[in-house]
């Protein structure tokens, strides 16, 4: 499957999720199997958790609040980007630091949503 097929199919997915009990048409196990595969790894969950309460975040602000390396959190993110879970922005400068500003990873917006109809809306702060 091409990258752009499989961020297709997991935001898809995602927009289709209902909560339990409450439409019978479930989406096909094996495809909810390997998006929940792609968020069960303690490190990405927690990712799409604090995605989930912030809207958007650096790599060192979630490398800070998800208590993980750097290194551990820009992989994850990087498989999540990739699945199509998170979207990666580039980062905007505000004229006074000098560098690169640090690219901003939030959840994909049909993926939100789909969370949102699992587990309610988020806390947002």
């Amino acid at each position: 499957m091409s990258t752009v097929n499989a961020r297709r199919s997991a935001a898809g997915l995602f927009a289709s999720l209902r909560p339990l009990g409450e439409n019978a048409s479930e989406p096909p196990l094996a495809a909810l199997t390997g998006l929940l595969d792609g968020i069960a790894d303690p490190v990405r969950l927690g990712l799409v958790r604090c995605l989930a309460e912030r809207r958007e975040a650096t790599a060192a602000e979630l490398s800070e609040r998800c208590q993980a390396s750097g290194q551990t959190i820009r992989r994850h993110l990087e498989a999540l980007v990739t699945s199509g879970i998170v979207v990666e922005a580039a980062g905007e400068s505000d004229g006074a630091t000098p560098g690169r500003p640090a690219a901003r990873f939030s959840l994909h917006p049909e993926a939100r949503e789909g969370l949102a109809r699992l587990f309610g809306p988020p806390r947002l702060y």
